[in-house]
């Protein structure tokens, strides 16, 4: 089996225009995100799919393979699943790596794949422990809460009673993928503005596995500070 790793990036954030190429010690966020998924092991290519002209030849600029897709999309799920058939070849497995992740693990991101390779599970995804308080009531951070057996049962916006932090990765079969894209927006999805409540609330699986390892990322200008801070913790 073959999994593919894509990034979606779109330059016109509403809390952050123009983030992709936004500096972060004097890398793009883009550009770190991009290298931290090329560590995955179990991913045999790693694209960036853009609606921007800018970002494209970014990426091109530092090596990196980039997917266009024509049109207008309600999410980096929409995105991605219209990426599919630009890539070179066919992949089994997809997974999204959100573009404002810059210190995402690529142990984790093997994790997942390796979890959608031997379970044959619809989807998989990741969550890790609040680092204070804050981030446990900010609308900004999305918490996650799950059955005994670790498979999704909601995620929100709102603080939530044993809940963790969801990390911005997803994990998907390719014919899941398909088949969500062509799905409509579900309510929930609308209500709370996470994709992924559309995958629950048409019975796809979603399993979540935790990590301990922090993961910090990109959504307000302020928030780069606390990566250039953690990656200078970290060397």
């Amino acid at each position: 089996m073959k999994a593919v790793i894509v990034i979606p990036a779109r330059y016109a954030s509403t809390r952050f225009p123009g983030k992709p190429l936004v500096p972060i010690a004097g890398v793009s966020l883009i550009q770190r995100v991009y290298q931290q998924a090329s560590k995955a092991r179990r991913a045999d290519s790693v694209y960036v799919a853009t609606d921007d002209g800018r970002i494209a030849d970014h990426v091109r600029s530092f090596g990196g393979r980039v997917a266009q897709p024509d049109g207008d999309f309600q999410s980096g799920t929409d995105r991605i699943a219209a990426s599919l058939d630009l890539l070179d070849g066919s992949f089994d497995q997809v997974v999204n790596v959100q573009g404002d992740e810059p210190l995402i693990d690529s142990r984790s991101i093997d994790a997942v794949i390796e979890t959608l390779q031997s379970t044959g599970v619809d989807m998989a995804t990741l969550a890790c422990p609040f680092e204070d308080e804050s981030e446990r009531r900010s609308g900004d951070v999305v918490k996650v809460v799950t059955d005994l057996q670790g498979v999704a049962l909601y995620f929100s916006r709102a603080p939530l009673a044993g809940a963790r932090r969801h990390v911005g990765l997803y994990g998907y079969q390719t014919q899941v993928l398909r088949t969500l894209a062509a799905l409509p927006a579900s309510p929930l999805e609308r209500a709370e503005s996470l994709e992924q409540l559309r995958a629950l609330q048409n019975g796809f699986r979603i399993r979540v596995l935790q990590t301990d390892k922090p993961h910090f990322g990109v959504d307000r200008p302020e928030d780069v500070l606390r990566v250039e801070q953690e990656l200078a913790r970290h060397g």
